[in-house]
């Protein structure tokens, strides 16, 4: 008996390998930004994929996050038979497996890889992949590479303030010819900043987030430093967001608003995470969710006086609070473990909490009262034609 029971419990370990090797993350292979540097110190499972991968449609169904580095490996020069006599080149022809990216295609599958809720990263000269979907960007004189070697001052906003708890941040561009953006249509500016160019001092977006369907993307010229809170909210915007939508699918059953999203994690050595929420007048409500390990919070008010310490360590938490006028408020997480990069989401909402069962009663009524007017309309027009 107890050999079949080890038998059986094999079996269940070999039957789980496949799923627990199937990463949910790729990275696009490319020549500047070290993208796989930085998730595997995360601890990010990924999958390095080739860029002839990105006409399969498959790729696009199978990840849920995808990241394109500035530098896109299309190996090009490496599909190329050159022959050679002397010192003189004879023949050039394409190799046997050179591949073209199909921009339509590759448009259809990145959109409706979005639409459908996926998340990517593009950054530097990706920008060219990504503007085959999204022809959003606005260059000066319709010249990309503006962009002079030097410390910039970018403003951040929305999120990625949030996120670093700063207003202002120091990029420094260590390269020329980096992507310099006038604007960028039907997108949200997470930071932006005046920079130098060999027209002149210029303005203009740093990093963007682009929203379409349930997914969403971010765009950043800046990927210099390899470890910065700047680029950690990158990652972690688009590695998790998944977990991000869940948690914020809380705020919707509740008829809210969701005014902040942050999604992060313990590193080794942090004992704490601390970030920034805006508060509305009325009702605001905060939804916590961890992947895998248990945590404490505490909430302090804009003038850092303890408001709440919640010590559930749960994975998931809720708490609300009522602001008498527009504010923000810091909130700390603590891990309730000695485990660390597992990734943990925090989503802000406001409004006035509608209970479930008053939200299904509602459709319920919205859907009769839809049919009744259906069913006059109907019975209306029936008599015009008899």
């Amino acid at each position: 008996m107890n050999l079949l029971n080890k038998l059986i419990t094999i079996m269940l370990i070999l039957s789980a390998l496949p799923a627990l090797a199937d990463n949910r993350v790729a990275i696009v292979k490319s020549r500047y930004d070290n993208i796989e540097l930085i998730l595997s110190t995360y601890r990010i499972p990924y999958d390095l994929i080739d860029y002839s991968d990105l006409g399969n449609e498959e790729t696009f169904r199978k990840y849920r996050s995808l990241f394109f580095p500035s530098g896109l490996a299309s190996d090009y020069e490496n599909n190329l038979d050159v022959n050679w006599q002397g010192k003189e080149i004879t023949s050039v022809k394409l190799g046997k497996n050179f591949f073209e990216l199909d921009q339509k295609k590759f448009k259809t599958y990145l959109r409706n890889f979005i639409r459908r809720g996926g998340s990517a990263y593009f950054s530097g000269y990706a920008f060219r992949e990504l503007s085959t979907a999204y022809d959003y960007f606005d260059f000066f004189d319709n010249f990309p590479y503006m962009g002079l070697p030097g410390r910039l001052e970018a403003t951040l906003y929305d999120d990625l303030a949030r996120f670093s708890l700063k207003r202002k941040y120091a990029l420094y561009m260590d390269y020329p010819g980096w992507i310099a953006i006038k604007d960028v249509d039907n997108a949200l500016i997470l930071s932006e900043s005046t920079f130098d160019t060999p027209k002149g001092e210029k303005s203009g977006p740093v990093s963007v987030l682009i929203k379409d369907g349930a997914g969403e993307i971010i765009y950043t010229s800046y990927y210099s430093t390899v470890y910065s809170e700047f680029r950690r909210f990158n990652i972690y915007r688009i590695a998790g967001y998944s977990l991000m939508k869940r948690t914020a699918s809380h705020a919707d059953e509740f008829f809210q608003d969701v005014t902040g999203r942050i999604t992060d994690a313990f590193h080794a050595g942090e004992a704490s995470r601390t970030y920034y929420f805006d508060l509305s007048k009325g009702i605001n409500t905060f939804y916590l969710q961890s992947e895998s390990s248990p945590f404490a919070f505490e909430v302090y008010d804009s003038s850092l006086s303890l408001v709440a310490s919640v010590e559930k360590y749960e994975l998931s938490q809720t708490w609300t609070i009522s602001s008498a006028t527009t504010d923000y408020c810091y909130i700390t997480i603590y891990p309730g473990s000695h485990g660390r990069y597992g990734m943990h989401s925090i989503v802000s909402a406001s409004g006035t909490l509608v209970p479930k069962p008053v939200k299904t009663a509602a459709k319920v009524f919205l859907y009769t009262l839809g049919f009744i007017f259906a069913a006059a309309f109907i019975k209306v027009a029936a008599s015009r034609f008899l």
